[in-house]
């Protein structure tokens, strides 16, 4: 490849939608020139940042959207058959990008679901309300990324999950994932 790709080009390389071929001849083009390196590096910095954006509950469809598009997800089950608190474990490796958390529970009657995370020592931190819930899989999808490592520093956060009916809020559990971040 002798002149420079278009942006659209570079955007592509990152989503990973050019073909082999296309990405390892913008791939050779990008060593010899200075200017679509340069460009190439702040395209690095917008694609995290925009990945930075995934929110903390999401759908099965925004999983499979997010996995459609290249991202490596890793989902583990965490089944409230193991009361008071179900618990698993999740470890970032190097092949993955994204944790999700599926919380099973009988969610089927719920008009909405909140979802609390509380630290540890069970202080509250966040309340997120009306997050997005498959009533039929009975499952509330967390997503853990890798910037997320830092947040709570005393130990794996506690997520209870809510449910809401006719306006009256009752609380379905607690779950545990242990974080394994190396």
């Amino acid at each position: 490849m002798n002149e420079c790709p278009s942006y659209e080009t570079l955007v592509a390389l990152w989503a990973g939608e050019l073909d082999e071929r296309a990405a390892e001849a913008v791939d050779e083009h990008l060593f010899g020139c200075e200017a679509c390196a340069a460009e190439t590096a702040r395209l690095a910095t917008v694609v995290g940042a925009l990945r930075e954006k995934i929110p903390f509950v999401i759908s099965r469809a925004h999983r499979e959207r997010l996995e459609a598009a290249g991202m490596r997800v890793q989902v583990t089950e965490v089944d409230r058959s193991t009361p008071p608190v179900a618990s698993a474990t999740a470890r970032f490796v190097a092949d993955v990008d994204l944790l999700v958390f599926a919380l099973r529970a009988d969610v089927s009657d719920a008009d909405r679901v909140d979802v609390e995370l509380a630290s540890p020592t069970g202080t509250p931190r966040y309340l997120v309300e009306d997050v997005p819930f498959d009533r039929e899989a009975g499952e509330v999808l967390i997503a853990c990324q890798r910037h997320f490592e830092g947040m709570f520093p005393d130990g794996d956060p506690i997520f209870t999950v809510h449910a809401v009916q006719a306006g009256e809020r009752r609380t379905i559990g607690d779950y545990v994932v242990e974080h394994i971040w190396r």
